[in-house]
């Protein structure tokens, strides 16, 4: 999939929160459904949706947070649904899922919330849903043994995506540095919420980061962290390519740019 190159204007995410819930036409609070966190391990998804006309962006984006709140609603299976809008595209948004398995991802598919948003979606003349990843990620690890779980969140906190080209005779190590870099996000950065890796299942060499901060300042903490800077200096020893998919900015040197996006709340 190629990108756009984007940069990220705080200013958006706080004008589609208006947005939104404008185009639903209620005079009261909207409903709000939380993510919750999971085990370390789960099945993990990353979509965009192209070409949104200007005159159906709202409605757009608000069947996309409607599909949160009911899939977390009613579904046991989904634990986390983020919808990311292109912060210099409008006619773009990026939505990441977190899913028990492969099972529950399915059922969500064939469920009425998620076939409602597409049904918005294809009658507006928006393309997608484009994939960039779907798989099972990766388990924290410590270097005894110890798992990591991910917390959930409210809704509105600041995501990564990231995807690394590694080379295959270098895929062990660093799968190892990966594990150890999420198990110490998860267990000494308070403000790191959830750090999932998921292999691309078809490409031994490409891996996809979907990460979730309570903030910008949160996300600089980490890349400042020891687990994160092992990491860091492995992926440079290695020739890793890496790239934010959210802001298409390629990693070189300590030019880490615009990395990621405000996600918007799941509301009805």
């Amino acid at each position: 999939m190629k990108i756009r190159k984007l940069l990220f204007p705080v200013a958006l995410g706080a004008s589609l929160l208006m947005a939104a819930p404008s185009a639903m036409a209620s005079t009261t609070a909207p409903s709000i459904e939380p993510n919750r966190g999971d085990s370390g391990v789960s099945f993990n998804v990353v979509t965009s949706y192209q070409d949104i006309p200007a005159a159906a962006r709202a409605a757009v984006v608000a069947a996309a947070q409607k599909d949160g709140y009911e899939s977390l609603k009613h579904e046991p299976g989904t634990l986390a649904f983020h919808v990311i809008p292109d912060p210099e595209d409008t006619t773009r948004i990026v939505i990441t899922e977190t899913f028990t398995d492969r099972r529950a991802f399915e059922s969500h598919l064939r469920g009425g919330a998620e076939h409602a948003f597409r049904a918005v979606a294809a009658r507006s003349g928006v393309k997608g849903p484009d994939y960039t990843i779907a798989g099972t990620s990766l388990e924290p690890l410590s270097s005894d043994g110890r798992t990591a779980a991910s917390h959930g969140d409210d809704g509105s906190v600041y995501s990564v995506v990231a995807v690394d080209e590694v080379p295959v005779q270098d895929r062990a190590p660093f799968v190892a540095s990966i594990q150890a870099d999420a198990y110490g996000s998860l267990t000494n950065e308070p403000g790191t919420l959830g750090f999932h890796c998921v292999p691309d299942p078809t490409d031994p060499g490409r891996f996809v980061f979907l990460e979730t901060f309570t903030s910008v300042d949160a996300f600089n903490a980490h890349v400042s962290d020891g687990p994160a800077k092992a990491f860091l200096a492995l992926v440079a020893q290695f020739n890793v390519t890496a790239t934010f998919t959210i802001t298409n900015a390629t990693l070189s040197g300590n030019g880490f740019g615009e990395p990621g996006g405000f996600t918007l709340p799941n509301q009805r």
